[in-house]
């Protein structure tokens, strides 16, 4: 059971509905939906009515909806006391791998408006890098692509795990991806990055031989240059731009998915534990409204 849970239950006894929560909370409709089947089966009971629309609070839900109100209460006062806002003040550095923007802007400004007296300083490289700054102590944490072997001094936490995605221009639509992958000249991201070695792991294993026609290391224009048809290449899922969606036509990588791991690094032991904790939570929160908005964009489709 989680805070955010609580919040969307008494939001939704208060609007009167799954929709006004979703408005309240800024979050989609299903996203509201999960957490209150998550709520629910944490604490093994019926919350809501279902069988009338919109779905109302059930006995159950009505007798714990006071509950739910002053562990809400107490929470928002805990965080704002002077003990608990005490260890979030001065600064902080962490890393983050380019491919994590989707992510960390939202988490930032959720965590500046609790704590507003913490200055968390970013800096962007590739894994490598940054796990190596962590492990030096210039870096606090870093969100990377977990590799498959890490420094026994360095602990690592998912965040998020999504599909590797091959990515071509619309007029591509309907081949597979090794269909893609031969036809087509291959733009490549930055060989030294992570996810990179990833994907020419898969492709070796596979036995995929690619055409490599460019390496660039911007998202921005690996995107523009295969959206202009000039090549194919492959990315994590959240790695592509929301306003350049439909301009591709995207196919998973291998079947299952070749699958990305999103992960917060850090030394095992940190002065500073309670607030990577709570960075990690806030990670977690964002990346849980990512994967309803994936679930809700693969309904529709």
């Amino acid at each position: 059971m989680q805070l955010n849970q609580l919040k969307t239950f008494v939001a939704i006894a208060e609007t009167g509905s799954f929709h006004a929560a979703a408005e309240r909370m800024s979050i989609t409709q299903s996203a509201v939906s999960m957490q209150m089947k998550s709520l629910e089966t944490a604490l093994q009971l019926e919350l809501f009515e279902r069988t009338v629309r919109p779905p109302r609070l059930s006995n159950t839900g009505l007798l714990l909806l006071d509950q739910a109100r002053e562990i809400v209460r107490l929470t928002d006062k805990l965080l704002e006391s002077s003990p608990v806002s005490g260890q979030f003040t001065g600064s902080i550095n962490i890393g983050t791998i380019p491919g994590a923007s989707f992510i960390l802007p939202e988490t930032l400004g959720n965590l500046r408006e609790t704590y507003r007296h913490l200055q968390v300083r970013v800096q962007s490289s590739l894994t490598d890098s940054l796990i190596d700054q962590v492990a030096q102590g210039r870096l606090d944490a870093a969100l990377i692509t977990e590799p498959d072997s890490l420094d026994a001094t360095l602990s690592c936490r998912l965040v998020l795990s999504e599909p590797m995605m091959v990515l071509a221009a619309r007029d591509q639509a309907g081949k597979s991806d090794v269909e893609l992958l031969k036809s087509n000249h291959y733009i490549g991201f930055n060989r030294k990055a992570e996810v990179s070695r990833m994907v020419e792991e898969s492709l070796n294993r596979r036995n995929i031989a690619v055409d490599p026609i460019m390496e660039l290391d911007t998202l921005e224009t690996f995107q523009m240059m295969i959206m202009r048809g000039l090549g194919v290449g492959i990315l994590p899922a959240s790695s592509i731009r929301s306003h350049f969606e439909d301009k591709f036509y995207t196919v998973p990588f291998g079947s299952p998915a070749l699958q990305r791991r999103l992960s917060l690094v850090q030394r095992r032991s940190h002065h500073r534990q309670m607030f990577l904790d709570t960075l990690y939570e806030a990670l977690n929160w964002v990346a849980d409204r990512v994967r309803s908005r994936e679930s809700s964009a693969n309904g529709r489709g």
